[in-house]
């Protein structure tokens, strides 16, 4: 039986998410912020892809008051699918390497911090994006970060440092290809080092692709990097951590309802730092539906 002001809290874990030690110790500590708080908590591991999305969505239909991803940003985006147009709120707790959702809202990195928000927090409505049939929620992409994404997929080691070496050894490489858009009634053509499609500021570890996006305008922000000597790597690199990318000088910007691709010289995609194979054309739109996540700003 519970009682009137008890939450009954459901979470959906990705034990794969970080280091196994690292992992358990954090659950620990979340169960114990949990039951600190008299909350009444069940809890189901992920067993394959797509089955966070499941959960979540039996879950918030189950009547529990909130529902929790406990990962990165690759189950986050699952849980947040099965919890698109519901009036359960969700929850984070970000045990990922880069935590986009979970910093654009606010939300601690610290385990107990993070768990506290779930009690304390707001609860908001944010945009839902689309790619095609995928739904995002921070950014997708074509280009660098998508070649990025792609590699960290295959890396045997994920955290910060690891995308770090892994960007400056692509960067190096990389070759401009050719794109078609559409931006709203806005046709270019030409080539580009990246084109991203920004909902929410960040990539996440707080490298801020589009300072000026909102996750709340119901606008897409369209960063399109344009070629550039390779010289202006560190200032491009210092630009995304100290929020001026959009202002350097090969740098352009775009607020939009909805995006055309109509041609682009690459298939690689990423969505929410996850990589994917692009069906070209494709459409970014703003979902009508919105997702009710509970954020830690006030």
């Amino acid at each position: 039986m519970t009682h009137q002001n008890q939450k009954k809290i459901f979470l959906i874990i990705n034990e794969f998410a970080g280091r196994r030690k690292k992992f358990d110790r954090a659950v620990k500590k979340l169960h114990s912020v949990l039951q600190a708080n008299n909350a009444v908590v069940e809890y189901t591991n992920t067993n394959y892809p797509g089955h966070a999305t499941e959960l979540a969505a039996k879950a918030a239909s189950l009547g529990f008051d909130i529902v929790v991803a406990v990962g990165g940003d690759g189950t986050v985006n699952e849980v947040a699918q099965g919890m698109i147009g519901k009036s359960t709120p969700m929850g984070i707790i970000p045990l990922g390497s880069g935590n986009g959702l979970a910093r654009e809202l606010g939300i601690p990195m610290n385990i107990e911090q993070s768990a506290n928000t779930l009690f304390s927090g707001n609860p908001v409505q944010i945009d839902v994006c689309r790619i095609n049939n995928q739904r995002f929620f921070c950014t997708s992409g074509i280009g660098f970060d998508a070649q990025v994404a792609d590699k960290m997929g295959k890396a045997r080691t994920r955290g910060f440092m690891q995308y770090i070496k892994l960007t400056i050894k692509e960067s190096l490489n990389f070759k401009p290809f050719g794109i078609k858009l559409k931006i709203d009634d806005d046709l270019i053509e030409k080539k580009v080092f990246l084109v991203t499609f920004a909902n929410a500021r960040q990539f996440g570890n707080n490298a801020y692709i589009a300072p000026s996006a909102s996750i709340t305008d119901g606008l897409i922000d369209v960063i399109i990097a344009n070629p550039f000597n390779k010289i202006w790597l560190p200032v491009f690199a210092v630009g995304l951590f100290a929020k001026f990318i959009h202002r350097l000088p090969f740098v352009e910007s775009y607020k939009a309802k909805q995006i055309e691709i109509e041609f682009a010289g690459t298939s690689i995609y990423h969505f929410d730092g996850e990589p994917g194979n692009l069906d070209i054309p494709a459409t970014v739109t703003v979902d009508t539906e919105k997702l009710l996540v509970i954020s830690g700003r006030k």
